[in-house]
């Protein structure tokens, strides 16, 4: 006998693929390219395992490498491991993880990684100088308008020798002159994640569209991605995976955007991303699709 979970899943499959079937009769839509999944490493989540290959992903990206003087990633030099870790050549054996951004040393606590946001640059730096096979870096010190010393993470980058990625939010649905606060400290050569806010609960995909579309515009296509926050506030004061058409929801906003999603192994199992590919096939049936 069919499990209860089970058919419910096949009913909101079928659901989907009608609307879907709908929405293609009335205009052809331009995909949200799905290009990453983040990663906050955890001994619960290591190694990795998912299928968001089946969404376009080919880019995988660890938050961080280092935490409390510990390597999450076995190639690194010099450094105790945690008890679990994974090495760069597993993780490229993937799909999901042809390219590699890899987080340098970062923190758990934010306050205290924005508080030693100069040592946790010092570490990056020595990272770096260590050639991993990676396509890039990323700084796992988050910012935000409420930080007051967010220069100081400009200084940071500042001295990095190559490009380097960084994440940023706001508390605010709608925060003011947003893309010119980050023009204020990011410094040219630097990328940003627009952390999208609808997993928190602070806006809707659509607002966060229009704040990404502004940071797009000023800083232009190939120094922004905007991160689909894939998680929702449960009941019990913390948050739970997001459901498949919630989802959804975020990617027909993000329309002919660059999307990263957070966080693949912790908030989107296989079951989702088979629901999302099914939808996202018909849905887009008539578009270019989604390249991996």
């Amino acid at each position: 006998m069919i499990k209860t979970r089970y058919i419910k899943y096949i009913l909101i499959v079928l659901a989907l693929l009608n609307i879907a079937a709908c929405g293609i009769k009335m205009k052809v839509h331009d995909p949200a390219q799905i290009k990453g999944i983040f990663w906050q490493p955890d001994l619960d989540t290591t190694p990795p395992k998912g299928n968001w290959h089946l969404l376009g992903v080919n880019t995988f990206v660890p938050q961080w490498s280092i935490v409390d003087s510990k390597s999450w990633i076995s190639e690194i030099d010099h450094t105790e491991r945690w008890n679990k870790s994974i090495s760069l050549s597993q993780l490229r054996k993937k799909l999901w993880a042809k390219n590699i951004i890899l987080g340098t040393a970062g923190e758990y606590n934010e306050p205290k990684a924005r508080q030693n946001v100069i040592a946790l640059g010092a570490q990056a730096e020595k990272l770096i100088h260590q050639h991993l096979d990676v396509q890039g870096y990323y700084f796992p010190v988050e910012a935000d308008p409420s930080w007051q010393q967010v220069h100081l993470l400009g200084k940071v980058l500042e001295k990095l020798p190559i490009p380097f990625w960084v994440s940023i939010y706001s508390g605010e649905a709608n925060p003011s002159h947003y893309s010119l606060w980050v023009k204020s400290w990011l410094p040219e050569k630097d990328k940003v994640f627009f952390q999208d806010g609808v997993g928190t609960g602070v806006r809707t995909p659509q607002q966060a569209l229009n704040i990404y579309n502004d940071l797009e515009k000023d800083l232009g296509k190939n120094r922004t991605a905007i991160v689909l926050e894939a998680f929702r506030p449960d009941h019990k004061g913390g948050f739970r995976s997001a459901y498949p058409w919630e989802i959804i929801q975020q990617l027909k906003a993000y329309e002919g955007k660059t999307v990263y999603i957070f966080d693949g192994p912790h908030y989107l199992n296989r079951t989702s991303v088979l629901i999302i590919s099914l939808w996202y096939k018909v849905y887009y049936a008539n578009s270019h699709p989604n390249k991996a």
